[in-house]
């Protein structure tokens, strides 16, 4: 069978399925995985085997049934006698993650839900029982995000709204299995609009809030995957294994969208797409997303001064204004007060002035480069009075996951206080590839 018939062919719990048999072990039965070193892992992660026990109800199949219900059964052994689980299996009975419980509620409650003609009275206690003691042991104050999931998990009904500059991904996610507990007539409500998805490159293209990198790319989230399934296939990065494709297991299609984005501004082209916000969010503030031979990114992460971005009379040009702080951070080695950061895949070429180099002054152009795509970027200083100087070097972003050994997967274009005075406000004109502001 060809790989492009069976992406078509798979559905998210298809996926979140294969995940789980890829990483199962024949001894145990259970999922081994450790979040952070996934190759060749030895501990069971309590939430992802719920995830599994889950995919496996939801094949409709009776083995599929019969093997869920024993991996469940092994599952509850697990619950401390506070109620909640631990994150890893070996760790019990200490529960070092106070929100487990209620991320482990919703996928037995959809179990009840959805499954309840094929689960034993018995079985169904235990369910219920296992629940109860969870949501018991909830206790002291929670965000808003969560105290949204345990209204949600009590049949209290949503408590607001989000607001989708303040969710990264993978918020997202845990937003999106919380409102499916408020399913009505089959159908789910979420703000989770189909603008911050480009259906080219199957990639979340909304605020960059905490959006992690995983080597040269973008690293995969769950609503991307169910956003693939709406098309019928799923592009090469999504159609690799990958272990958060367990969680697929937890989230249903949605149906009714709302578009509440606010202040951001958002634009797309055929193979490329950029975000950005006026003013600092805690996340990054601008993201530029192009596809070609791999999907790479260009950002400008959280910085110590107040950046604000404008619009200009060019399309696919904008203006970045950066008040420095008072003071120079004295603590600091490296003393970049501002850094962009760029995908350093095999594709990617970086130049100043047209030429290879590696330090730059006030009015060089840094231009990035990769398949096709092109970003230029250059800086001046707008008041006060000091020194700086540029560098291009390999340094791993922040919401870089892959930061094992000695790798960079990303180049920092950043610019180096040497000295400077108070009150100094340094301009960054940024043009990018194809005009995106039709």
């Amino acid at each position: 069978m060809e790989i492009d018939s069976l992406k078509k062919q798979l559905k998210s719990f298809d996926l979140a399925l294969r995940a789980a048999r890829q990483r199962q072990s024949p001894r145990t039965g259970f999922v081994h995985l450790h979040w952070g070193a996934e190759e060749g892992s030895d501990t069971i992660p309590i939430y992802e085997n719920f995830c599994f026990v889950l995919a496996l109800y939801r094949q409709k199949k009776l083995e599929a049934a019969l093997e869920a219900k024993e991996l469940l059964e092994k599952l509850f052994h697990f619950q401390s006698p506070e109620g909640n689980f631990p994150v890893y299996l070996h760790e019990y009975p200490r529960c070092r993650d106070r929100m487990q419980a209620l991320k482990i509620t919703p996928l037995l409650l959809q179990l009840l839900r959805r499954f309840s003609s094929i689960l034993s009275p018995e079985l169904k206690q235990k369910i219920t029982s296992c629940i109860d003691r969870m949501l018991g042991s909830v206790t002291g104050d929670l965000s808003p995000f969560w105290s949204h999931r345990l209204a949600m998990c009590l049949g209290k009904g949503a408590i607001g709204q989000p607001d989708p500059a303040q969710l990264s991904p993978a918020d997202w996610t845990e937003w999106l299995i919380s409102a499916q507990l408020g399913e009505t007539n089959g159908e789910i409500v979420t703000p989770l609009s189909a603008t911050l998805f480009h259906p080219g490159m199957q990639v979340y293209t909304g605020p960059a809030q905490s959006d992690l990198q995983e080597g040269f790319e973008p690293r995969p989230s769950p609503i991307e995957w169910l956003w693939a399934e709406r098309q019928g296939a799923f592009s090469e990065r999504l159609g690799k294994d990958h272990p958060l494709q367990l969680h697929l297991a937890a989230l249903w299609p949605w149906d009714t969208e709302a578009d509440l984005l606010s202040h951001w501004h958002l634009a797309s082209s055929d193979f490329s797409a950029i975000a950005w916000s006026p003013k600092p969010v805690g996340g990054h503030q601008l993201r530029i997303l192009w596809s070609g031979k791999s999907l790479h990114s260009f950002v400008l992460p959280p910085l110590q001064c107040t950046t604000e971005i404008r619009k200009t009379k060019e399309s696919n040009r904008l203006e970045l204004l950066f008040d420095l702080p008072e003071e120079v951070d004295q603590g600091r080695n490296d003393l970049f007060e501002i850094a962009f950061y760029c995908d350093a895949s095999s594709a990617t070429a970086l130049s100043i002035n047209g030429r290879k180099g590696t330090a730059f002054q006030m009015g060089d152009l840094v231009s990035v480069s990769a398949d096709g795509y092109e970003i230029n970027l250059s800086f001046e200083l707008v008041s006060g009075e000091g020194d700086f100087l540029g560098h291009l070097s390999r340094a791993n972003r922040l919401t870089q996951v892959k930061k094992g050994g000695f790798e960079a997967y990303d180049w920092q274009i950043g610019l180096r206080t040497l000295r400077r005075a108070a009150n100094i406000q340094i301009r960054a004109i940024l043009t990018f590839g194809a005009d995106l502001y039709t």
